[in-house]
């Protein structure tokens, strides 16, 4: 057995209903596990990090942080590079039933009008044809997924988009992830908060 003590540093980041964070109180383990590796004067350092916020934990462990704290190198990273590390499956956009809606109805004025649409030509549209197709657009709203909005309009969307694989039209209807950007107001917080506190400032101790 081996037990070894770490440096673990606590920080809770308050006051933060208001802009430009609109959030519940963040708190934040710092965990320094100090040299990785260490050759001549170049020290590569090593740690992670949690961080909690209204019930909700995020996660991140770096091994090789150059001659930087745990502070110190999250506040060098940007935080889409953070982010990916906290939560590797979250993405910046996701699918959505209305983007759908409107991307079919901006590709049928489109048609209607003659002009060029993702570098594609479509087939002209008439008047009728415009109507009929604008007037069942509403329908696509329903989609949660574009599996889903294939799999239930897969007729309606051939006819839209003027194609017989509706899935890249699909896949093409994404509004910003209210997830992802939550994360990121709170990346931005932990950020100012390290700063506030002195954490991710000066050289680190030998």
């Amino acid at each position: 057995m081996k037990t070894e003590t770490t440096q673990i540093t606590k920080l809770l980041i308050s006051d933060l209903m208001g802009e430009p964070y609109k959030l519940d109180p963040v708190t934040v383990i710092i965990e320094d596990l100090g040299v990785r590796a260490e050759i001549g004067d170049h020290k590569t350092r090593q740690g992670k990090i949690i961080i909690e916020c209204y019930g909700r934990s995020w996660t991140a462990y770096w091994g090789s942080m150059g001659d930087r704290t745990v502070a110190q190198f999250f506040n060098d990273c940007n935080a889409d590079y953070l982010i990916g590390c906290l939560a590797r499956s979250l993405s910046p956009s996701r699918f959505s039933g209305q983007a759908l809606v409107e991307l079919a109805r901006k590709t049928i004025i489109c048609r209607r009008q003659g002009w060029r649409h993702r570098n594609l030509e479509f087939m002209f549209l008439d008047k009728e044809e415009c109507r009929e197709l604008y007037d069942q657009t509403d329908e696509l709203s329903n989609a949660d997924t574009p599996e889903r909005a294939v799999d239930w309009h897969f007729d309606l969307l051939c006819k839209i988009f003027d194609t017989e694989e509706p899935w890249y039209f699909a896949c093409d209807a994404t509004e910003p992830n209210p997830g992802y950007q939550y994360l990121q107001r709170i990346v931005q917080a932990v950020q100012a908060g390290l700063l506030q506190a002195g954490l991710a400032m000066g050289k680190v101790a030998a």
